[in-house]
């Protein structure tokens, strides 16, 4: 039967919207968070950090540096020393691929993290193991669905949900990850947990340049059910791209007397 000229008009218009129609977006949300996430952290890194743990009732700071090598995303490396105060002076933590250690200075012993202890809390702080190591990679072990653009701290961002992939070894069953449309850095994850419920927010801010490049400088990190209590991760100093030598990422460093 042919179609009336009305409908073979119709069927022309929808057709020639459907061939022109252009995408949304001119970014996916996988080559947001890549771009957001090497530019916060490079392939290589080395810093020094000052981590601040508040709750209602006191204040605990510690000083930490760290190396990271990022350039196999398929092996990462890091390594992360506690030098201040002296009662945690010495604590150290190595991560090679999905292994993780941490040499206790005053057991003098090296405790092997199992990957159920990688949501453990890190030192006490809202930061877990996972946090401070970065075992788990936003980039390979997640799915990445671009939601749309939504107005967060003042800043135009583009929001990405992560899902994880079926064989990811990971401890968050989604994040939900905001960039500045302008430069692409990153202004908040909210965590979920594998019941889909809220658990924890990372909040970056103090934008400033560092080494080569501009970077937020304070990380924040706050459990939901926890109103009273948050901490605080400030970048003091931090190179990108640099040599490594490969001795910093063995089980000789991490037991170093």
């Amino acid at each position: 039967m042919k179609c009336s000229t009305p409908l073979k008009a119709l069927f022309t218009v929808l057709l020639s919207l459907v061939l022109t129609a252009q995408p949304l977006f001119a970014i996916t949300g996988k080559e947001i968070v890549e771009k957001s996430d090497r530019l916060v952290q490079g392939d290589t890194q080395i810093s020094v950090s000052e981590i601040t743990i508040k709750t209602r009732r006191w204040t605990r700071t510690m000083k930490m540096k760290s190396y990271m090598d990022r350039k196999r995303r398929d092996n990462l490396k890091s390594f992360s020393e506690i030098y201040a105060p002296k009662k945690d002076a010495g604590n150290r933590f190595l991560m090679i691929g999905d292994k993780m250690w941490h040499f206790v200075p005053k057991l003098q012993q090296t405790i092997k993290i199992s990957p159920s202890m990688m949501l453990q809390s890190w030192m006490g702080s809202d930061f877990t193991n996972d946090d401070i190591v970065k075992e788990s990679s936003i980039i390979t072990d997640y799915t990445h669905n671009l939601l749309g653009k939504e107005t967060l701290d003042t800043y135009e961002c583009y929001k990405v949900e992560l899902i994880p992939k079926p064989d990811a070894a990971v401890v968050w069953g989604k994040i939900v990850y905001f960039a500045r449309v302008s430069d692409l850095l990153p202004v908040r994850q909210e965590l979920y947990n594998e019941h889909n419920k809220l658990k924890k927010y990372l909040g970056y801010s103090e934008f400033r340049e560092m080494h080569d490049r501009v970077i937020p400088t304070l990380y924040k990190m706050q459990t939901v059910k926890k109103k009273d209590r948050y901490t605080l991760m400030e970048i003091k100093a931090v190179k990108f791209d640099v040599p490594l030598p490969g001795k910093v990422f063995t089980l000789q460093n991490l037991k170093r007397k």
